[in-house]
């Protein structure tokens, strides 16, 4: 006998077992010939060229399905496309930062004021605080994905696997008085290509286990009602400029005076204007593919149509949220010259802090029961 509970079936003990034993086999040897390879979870010679991280969220794919089939309950497999809107990103620079009259490559070995460098305090600080802040609209993109699970009743449990990705997005680099890792460098920086940071290519790509309650109807309307939690692979491209001002834009205006504590240091005439001259018009910038993998929750609802006793079409919304995300930003250069600090050696590394990872997402699907 079958009867509708939206697009679930329930089928007669006789007829069902055989259908869900036959699953369990085939999943059972699946994970059994993937699994004791090499003791993880790469396939035995297959000539695919395939990442390894790809061959990993297939095991796990594998390895769930076999749990799931191993379960006495109906099985579903289904799939999801949509569009999904990210929030707006507040992202933090942070790291070591001193004055640009410190570094040492602006300087010829022969007029390098090296006492001068050692005893200015701002030149020996490595001590690392926040530069700056932006804010990154990242706007709204396709969001798709696939999915797996069992019914106990009204009870779902499935395992998914979701992709977004969201628009790219600039945002100009704030150096005002608030931000005191560039307040000091705040004259410095070009008027006709004032700093800027950009992100794109961002991808959301994340692993959940979910759980969704189906209010029972007996017409083909099924409504739910779901929570899931999981990891989350999420990357972006990550650029920064910073041009500062060229001679002819009035660069060496910018400190045409020896203050007197530098002048005590031994900062002399000529080994002032040298270093304005030397980083009038020079780039600092970044170009860096970031990542970081964060745990995540996610909070869904929708309503699925049965077209037949084993097939549904459905809308699904949802809202997930991931914790703070951090990653390394190596500079590709530095006032001009390679990416090392005021020393001339060390090499120069930032770091980013990304907060509010969240989206929302409205996804039209399908599902198909065995």
């Amino acid at each position: 006998m079958i009867r509708y509970r939206g697009f679930y079936e329930t089928y007669s003990t006789a007829f069902a077992a055989p259908r869900r034993l036959m699953f369990y086999k085939v999943f059972l040897i699946l994970g059994a010939a993937i699994l004791p390879y090499n003791g993880g979870c790469l396939p035995p010679k297959i000539p695919l060229k395939i990442p390894r991280p790809a061959w990993l969220r297939l095991c796990s794919f594998a390895l769930g399905m076999v749990f799931l089939t191993a379960a006495h309950a109906d099985f579903y497999v289904g799939a999801d496309i949509g569009l999904a809107d990210a929030r707006a990103l507040d992202s933090t620079i942070s790291g070591q930062s001193n004055p640009t009259r410190c570094d040492v490559r602006l300087y010829s070995d022969a007029t390098r004021p090296s006492g001068a460098i050692g005893n200015d305090p701002a030149c020996s600080d490595v001590s690392r605080g926040d530069a700056w802040s932006s804010r990154f609209d990242a706007g709204s993109g396709l969001a798709a994905g696939v999915h797996a699970g069992y019914i106990r009743g009204p009870l779902r449990v499935e395992i998914e696997l979701m992709h977004v990705k969201p628009d790219s997005a600039g945002s100009p680099i704030i150096t005002a008085s608030t931000h005191p890792g560039l307040a000091s460098k705040d004259r410095e920086w070009s008027g006709t290509a004032p700093p800027y940071e950009w992100i794109s290519d961002f991808r959301i790509r994340q692993h959940f286990a979910n759980v969704f309650y189906d209010f029972a109807s007996e017409s083909r309307w099924t409504p739910h009602v779901g929570i899931g939690v999981g990891w989350a692979r999420i990357r972006m491209q990550y650029r920064n400029r910073l041009l500062r001002k060229s001679v002819e834009e009035g660069y060496l205006e910018v400190s045409p005076e020896i203050p007197p504590a530098q002048r005590g240091y031994g900062w002399n005439d000529a080994s002032w204007l040298e270093w304005r001259r030397n980083a009038a018009g020079t780039t600092s910038s970044a170009d860096v593919r970031l990542s970081d993998t964060l745990f995540g929750f996610q909070l869904l609802a929708g309503v699925d149509y049965a077209l037949t006793g084993r097939t549904s079409v459905g809308v699904k919304a949802r809202w997930a949220k991931f914790d703070d995300f951090r990653d390394d930003v190596p500079y590709d250069r530095i006032r001009g010259h390679e990416p090392v600090y005021a020393d001339g050696v060390t090499p120069l590394v930032d770091q980013i802090r990304m907060k509010r990872i969240e989206y929302w997402a409205v996804t039209v699907g399908f599902k198909r029961q065995f």
